[in-house]
């Protein structure tokens, strides 16, 4: 069965676009269909990372396709390093054209040609971010350990669960950096499950400096190797899943990784643990005659005017439910040092740098 998964983080700069490229990569290097489709529409950079070897100021992109010019066959690429990827284009007047409506028979028609996608959605929370979301089977949330990505990846959350999109797990990425607390914490913090930790690595902007995904570019870095162990969780068959396990003793020439409580990674040579057990989830949602994309954009104000370009902020009532579930309502009380009683009383940053310790 096909999975459709939102990679997701309403702040900017946290690495969403990283982990499509690379996770989408080492699921194609599994032999598993999968596509990543960018939709970042008016500040696209997939381009920027990858090197498709193609002129996208005039190339058909999924501008054109959500434009109705083009079909979705002639904006799709495919890189010498088997990524394959539906970038969005560079042109401002052409994003302009883009009409949102035609996404939900763009993500179907993907359904049918592979067996997973992944949709690389832009920061912020607004109608571009909304529908990839409605549309997603899964979400997969991505974050850095400092404190204003984790107060919007909880806003991200709880996008994720008004419009009925099961939260997979979070990627907590520049791990290690700062006094922060660690991925597990950090986790628990946010309610989620942790997909796993990408630790703050050089390897990475090198790799995307020579146009190619970390993975590809230095297989043995820790960035690498923790790209390779977040994609043995997301879906596959259990020959693919046999075939995970070659690949992680032959390839990565027995680097294993080892996750410290602080978050940070640490390479040695030895045997890559293969152990993980492939989730799988129950993805069939509840019936409702209401429309989430319409209750979720009734709760949204708009800052900066109206239409897909303006940047939508939580309004008061979202950000309450934000605080709630911080403090464990409605699910599992927050520790680590805290009561929810004690927490209620104060803000969000005062809570995290409780957990820090600082």
């Amino acid at each position: 069965m096909t999975e459709v998964y939102a990679v997701a983080g309403a702040k900017g700069g946290v690495g969403k676009t990283t982990t499509s490229i690379n996770l989408g990569t080492v699921l194609a290097d599994l032999d598993q269909r999968v596509v990543t489709v960018e939709l970042d529409l008016a500040m696209a950079n997939l381009v920027d990372f990858i090197d498709f070897d193609v002129d996208f100021e005039t190339a058909t992109t999924l501008h054109d396709v959500l434009a109705g010019r083009a079909e979705l066959e002639a904006a799709t690429y495919e890189t010498d390093g088997g990524l394959t990827a539906v970038p969005s284009g560079t042109d401002l007047d052409r994003y302009a054209d883009t009409d949102l409506e035609r996404l939900p028979a763009i993500i179907e028609q993907l359904r049918w040609e592979y067996d997973v996608v992944l949709l690389d959605t832009p920061a912020g929370l607004s109608e571009e971010t909304i529908r990839p979301m409605q549309l997603s089977d899964l979400a997969i949330i991505v974050s850095t350990p400092r404190i204003s990505s984790v107060r919007n990846a909880q806003n991200t959350i709880q996008l994720a669960r008004r419009t009925e999109t099961d939260v997979f797990g979070l990627v907590l990425s520049k791990s290690g950096t700062g006094a922060s607390p660690g991925a597990t914490r950090i986790a628990e913090f946010l309610d989620v499950d942790l997909l796993g930790h990408v630790p703050e690595d050089e390897a990475v902007p090198h790799a995307q400096d020579r146009g190619e995904p970390v993975v590809r570019n230095a297989p043995r870095s820790g960035a690498a190797i923790a790209y390779h162990k977040i994609a043995r969780k997301l879906g596959a068959t259990d020959e693919v899943e046999t075939k995970r396990a070659a690949t992680t003793d032959t390839e990565l020439h027995q680097v294993a990784i080892d996750e410290t409580d602080d978050g940070t990674a640490i390479t040695t040579e030895g045997t890559q643990s293969t152990s993980d057990d492939r989730r799988r989830m129950d993805h069939t949602r509840p019936e409702t005659t209401a429309d989430p994309l319409t209750e979720t954009t009734d709760r949204v104000s708009t800052r900066g005017g109206s239409g897909t370009g303006g940047l939508a902020v939580p309004d008061d009532e979202q950000k309450a439910d934000a605080d709630r579930t911080a403090d464990g309502e409605g699910g599992q009380a927050a520790d680590d040092g805290y009561d929810s009683d004690a927490a209620g009383q104060r803000s969000l940053a005062d809570r995290f740098r409780s957990l820090v310790g600082l």
